[in-house]
């Protein structure tokens, strides 16, 4: 009974083994296959670049976003180029950057699993050629002034195409322009129509909060007898774009000796961001 139970074990065993080496073989032929796509994506993307020069990104250091629909438009991707991960159609929304470096470019494709649309409509190819400048994700900062970096966008016979309207979305919501007195996302959908023919692109604006409170401080000479009832924050100002309220820490203290003192003061605000800065206050008779 025991021997036929441990060869049980060991064929259940083998099965266990052999599914394993099995699945680990054909994981690693997939993504050998998806690293070869990837790579003709991006011998495309290069290779688009060079005709069409007009919709690069001019100044140093600057970026514009291209979906793969505008390959697949322009011919230099089959419409039915396929992702061997999913079996399916690489979606017309994956995303690629060009950016300036100097007199060359750098070129990327984004987030290859996260976060991709998924869009397989078919291809129009004399609906406009669209691209984003700069990211598809962009940032402005809370309280202040946000200034959208818009598209570029030509024709099939080359010409630029400028007829366009621009749906902002916060959550599901059609609102009239950013607003960046609340953290929040919005979703911007460029549609570029041309001679009856339209193309769309889409851009994420998160608004968040990425600046350090600012302290200011007055010069301070205290007399002996103003040192036990001194108020620490007097002459100080603190100034932040959240408007929200802040946390104050002071780190030294004042005697009622003569002499030079140093104060440090820490001010958080609400979304963790930190400064610090030194006051220095004289004591004297």
């Amino acid at each position: 009974m025991e021997t036929g139970l441990k060869k049980l074990l060991i064929i259940i065993g083998s099965i266990i083994i052999i599914t394993t080496i099995f699945t680990a073989v054909r994981i690693h032929k997939t993504n050998k296959k998806y690293k070869q796509q990837i790579e003709k994506i991006e011998t495309a993307l290069q290779s688009w670049s060079k005709e069409y020069t007009e919709l690069l990104p001019e100044k140093n250091g600057d970026t514009i976003t291209v979906p793969l629909r505008t390959l697949k438009q322009s011919g230099y991707i089959d419409e039915n180029f396929k992702n061997p991960k999913t079996r399916r159609k690489f979606s017309n929304q994956l995303l690629m950057t060009i950016q300036k470096k100097n007199k060359n470019y750098s070129f990327k494709i984004l987030d290859q699993d996260k976060n991709m649309v998924e869009d397989y409509d078919e291809i129009n190819k004399s609906a406009p050629m669209v691209v984003l400048k700069g990211k598809n994700l962009e940032y402005a900062e809370l309280n202040r002034s946000y200034k959208d970096k818009g598209y570029k966008a030509i024709t099939s016979d080359g010409k630029e195409a400028d007829e366009v309207d621009i749906e902002i979305k916060k959550q599901e919501t059609v609102v009239s322009k950013i607003d960046t007195s609340k953290m929040t996302t919005y979703k911007l959908t460029y549609r570029i129509s041309y001679a009856k023919e339209d193309s769309f692109i889409t851009r994420m604006v998160t608004v968040k909060d990425t600046e350090k409170p600012k302290i200011k401080m007055e010069k301070l000479t205290l007399k002996r007898e103003e040192v036990k009832d001194f108020d620490l924050m007097k002459g100080v100002t603190l100034e932040d774009n959240s408007n929200g309220k802040l946390d104050v820490k002071i780190k030294g203290s004042l005697a009622s000796f003569e002499g030079r003192y140093v104060l440090t003061y820490y001010v958080t605000d609400e979304s963790l961001n930190k400064s610090e800065k030194k006051r220095i206050v004289r004591v004297e008779n």
